[in-house]
């Protein structure tokens, strides 16, 4: 059973709601005085003020085949709190959990190992529903990935198999109604997507794009470099639009500015000589959207979208005493820090999520995540 004295004030509030059978849980007030924190060491998590707030949530892969992935919640005040979906719902999230998204009032996980995604409500943290990948009743063989939703009840949901398949779903499908509606083929993997207008971009092996009012194999049309050759992306990257609607992305030794409306690159950028890494290097904008950020390890480089060169220099080199932690993740916060996720490989090891400023280079904070963490969702 969960555990009531080894939570935050905020989520053991949430917890009493749990006990409730009420289709519609309004948020509770947080009780004013805070939660004994836990003993043992097990769970690590801190005392949270009850009017501190989330500011974030780190998505945890987990331990591959073991059905440990989690979320662990960032609060303002810098304390954390672990494994939230568990402790609230009393059973394990599932197996490999790569992304989160937030569409109206709920959050959707895919968990790439046990091809499903996981429904819950963004303020109690109650499940909603599991939305198992079938068709006709059988189990597609998938890895999904990100989510994005296209408006209305329709998401689409990539996947990181080599002969992956775009997946259309439905999030309002009730008893009667499949939850996969079809899917199209694509060309090697597909990653992080992002929807202009009407029209939606999907990154990975093969940059491509759709009409949402043509979501088919037909209708699937790939970017082309000037050379005409198609372009691929940096696993895992994000697709960025920036202030003047243009679209950038991140490829294995080029960064391309696209026209979303012409579908053509106008800028391409030239970064081989910073060492691009297609596994850990990732692409990210400030909150004005007037600067790009790019990692080659821990080195982070900026360009100005307004005048876009080649950076020479990194805004920060950071160092670490211990070479065996690699960079998983970059990403910039609401207030343009910059984050950095750093993991294990061969470890069980609980991940650390480093914050740095960008004006100066030092790091701001640092604090452990779960097993893995791979994504940072910025509410």
């Amino acid at each position: 059973m969960f555990n009531f004295r080894k939570f935050s004030p905020l989520l053991f509030a949430l917890g009493i709601a749990l006990v409730a059978c009420e289709k519609e849980i309004e948020p509770l007030t947080p009780p004013t005085e805070e939660i004994v924190p836990p003993t043992d060491g097990d769970e690590g998590d801190d005392v949270v003020p009850s009017v501190d707030k989330i500011r974030a949530f780190v998505v945890n892969e987990g331990q591959f085949g073991y059905g440990t992935a989690s979320l662990t919640a960032l609060f303002d005040s810098g304390k954390t709190q672990h494994d939230i979906f568990r402790k609230l719902n009393n059973r394990p999230m599932g197996d490999v959990a790569q992304s989160i998204t937030k569409i109206d009032d709920r959050f959707y996980v895919p968990l790439n190992n046990s091809r499903k995604l996981e429904v819950f409500d963004s303020k109690t943290f109650q499940s909603i529903e599991t939305m198992s990948i079938k068709a006709d009743g059988v189990g597609l063989d998938v890895i999904p990935m990100y989510v994005q939703h296209l408006g209305g009840d329709s998401i689409a949901v990539t996947d990181q198999k080599m002969s992956s398949r775009l997946m259309i779903m439905d999030i309002n499908h009730g008893k009667k109604r499949d939850v996969l509606r079809r899917t199209i083929a694509l060309k090697g993997r597909s990653f992080q997507m992002q929807l202009v207008e009407n029209k939606l971009f999907v990154g990975g092996d093969e940059l491509v794009v759709f009409d949402l009012k043509n979501l088919t194999a037909e209708g699937k049309r790939p970017i082309k470099k000037a050379n005409g050759k198609t372009i691929q992306l940096v696993d895992f990257t994000k697709l960025i639009m920036d202030s003047q609607d243009r679209l950038w992305v991140l490829g294995l030794s080029d960064i391309y500015c696209i026209d979303p409306s012409t579908e053509k690159v106008i800028h391409t950028i030239n970064v081989s000589h910073l060492a691009i890494n297609d596994w850990v290097s990732c692409i990210d904008i400030s909150p004005d959207k007037n600067t790009i950020y790019f990692n080659s390890s821990r080195k982070v480089y900026t360009i100005d979208t307004k005048n876009p060169t080649a950076p020479t220099e990194p805004i920060i080199n950071p160092t670490t005493e211990n070479n065996a932690w690699t960079v998983y993740l970059m990403t910039i916060s609401k207030e343009n820090t910059i984050f950095f996720i750093e993991v294990r490989y061969g470890s069980i090891s609980k991940g650390r999520v480093y914050e740095y400023d960008p004006s100066n280079g030092k790091e701001i904070s640092m604090f452990k995540a779960g097993i893995f963490p791979h994504f940072i969702y910025f509410e």
